[in-house]
Formats: C-alpha cells, structure tokens, sequence
C-alpha cells in the first residue's frame, strides 16, 4: 500500500505524511517504522521490505523522504511501485516536486495511480538548506546498513551502528526486527534450492545466499531461536532487550 505527499510546500508534505505515520504507528504497538532518505533507495531495497516481515509485527511502514531526486532512485521507485502497492506493509512517500515540470508530471501521475492515497500541497518553490531538510526528516537508522553488516558477520561496524541506534534512542524492538528478518532471510537461503522456493524476491534470495556463506545453518537455527527467546523474555520483563541485543553482537 502507498500513501503519496508532495509538492511545492515540503513542509506541509511532511507534516501531512508524518500524521499518516503516526496515525499507522498508533493502532497497533507491533509496527516497526523504517525512513529511507535520498539516494538509500535501490530496487533491492524496496523489493527487501516490500516482501518482509518482522517477527511478531504485523507490518513495517516505510517512510520515503526525497528519494526522487536522481535518476537511479527514480528508476528504483518507478520499477517497483507494484511490489509496493501489492505489499502488506505501507509505504509513505513525501517528495518536493514541481509539477510544472514535465518529467515530475509523469512521475506523480505514475505515483499517484497505484496510491491509496495522493495528495499535493503548493506554494512559491524554495529549497531548503541541509539543515532544514534534517529538522524535516528528524534522526534515523538504516535498516540495511544492520541487516548488511550482521549478514556479512562484520561485528565491529555492527556493534559501532547498534550504539548509534543507542543514542537516537531507537526501539530495540526496531532493531531485533531488522536482525531477525535477515537472519530469517539468511536460513531460507540455505534450505532452499531457488528464490521461488523460498518465497523470497530473486535480489533478496541471492544477497541473503551470499551473506549465509558466513554461517553454518546450524549457528543460524542457533541465532533464530536466540532471536525468539530474547523478544518473550523481554516482554516478560525477564531480560533487558537492548542488552540480549548487544550481547548477541559481541558473541557472533
């Protein structure tokens, strides 16, 4: 599902798309929320959350912020507005756009006709400066510099990414998400044979098989039930979940 802000007025874009969100997080406290800036987005990317699911949480709501700006990223956007609009989880996507312009016409229409909804706000074009733009946006992780770094085992950068995560005060059940879905991911890639198999798209199938090269399926049935046992403890107050997470970090 797609929800479709833009427009001259990037601010009342925001402000619109953010009550979206907030409205999508309020329902249900089992919804993991991921922001996507600029030139993150890749077709991979999207096709990676458009088919996940994390464990226990019924959707992820993806939060794309200016991710038309380039030609890559529109090529990445354009390519993938079925999956999108086929996904169980919700994208919401907020562009400064001007639709004077032909090839942002073209754009918003495309958008905007596999949107739930769309809507477009207006006034005398002006860019923001950097700062403006992170006021806007607000602090963020990056769901595939996690999921990346854990498949590739690289501990350092996991753990360096994972106290910044500590320090924008970030759910840890945001970050036991990301780990689980590549972790999941990665297991899938191992007992299955092809990309149909395993239910997951072909560029998700074929980075998770890479990443599973640097695991034994056993660590990775380990790691899996690690995963389960840390969110039930957590939730009956029995362990502290930031601190099961980091552990794990430190003993891949």
């Amino acid at each position: 599902m797609i929800y479709f802000f833009y427009g001259d007025d990037i601010g009342k874009s925001k402000a619109n798309a953010d009550k979206v969100v907030a409205s999508l997080l309020s329902r249900k406290k089992d919804i993991t929320l991921v922001k996507i800036i600029g030139e993150e987005v890749t077709e991979q990317r999207i096709f990676e959350l458009a088919e996940s699911q994390a464990l226990f949480v019924n959707k992820y709501v993806v939060f794309l912020y200016r991710i038309l700006d380039n030609t890559d990223s529109r090529k990445a956007i354009l390519a993938t507005l079925k999956e999108m609009k086929e996904s169980e989880n919700i994208f919401v996507i907020c562009e400064l756009l001007n639709p004077a312009k032909k090839t942002d016409a073209e754009i918003i229409n495309k958008i905007a006709d596999k949107s739930e909804q769309s809507k477009e706000f207006k006034k005398p074009f002006r860019r923001l400066s950097k700062k403006e733009e992170l006021a806007l946006i607000g602090e963020k992780i990056s769901f595939f510099e996690f999921s990346d770094a854990l498949g590739a085992r690289k501990i350092k950068p996991l753990w360096t990414l994972y106290q910044d995560a500590l320090n924008e005060q970030v759910p840890a059940e945001e970050v036991h998400s990301i780990f689980f879905w590549q972790i999941k991911a990665m297991l899938l890639a191992k007992k299955c044979k092809t990309a149909k198999e395993s239910g997951l798209k072909d560029f998700s199938f074929n980075k998770a098989k890479q990443f599973a090269k640097n695991y034994t399926e056993e660590e990775l049935e380990k790691l899996s039930s690690k995963m389960i046992s840390m969110y039930h403890e957590a939730h009956r107050g029995k362990a502290d979940m930031y601190v099961a997470l980091e552990k794990m970090i430190l003993e891949l």
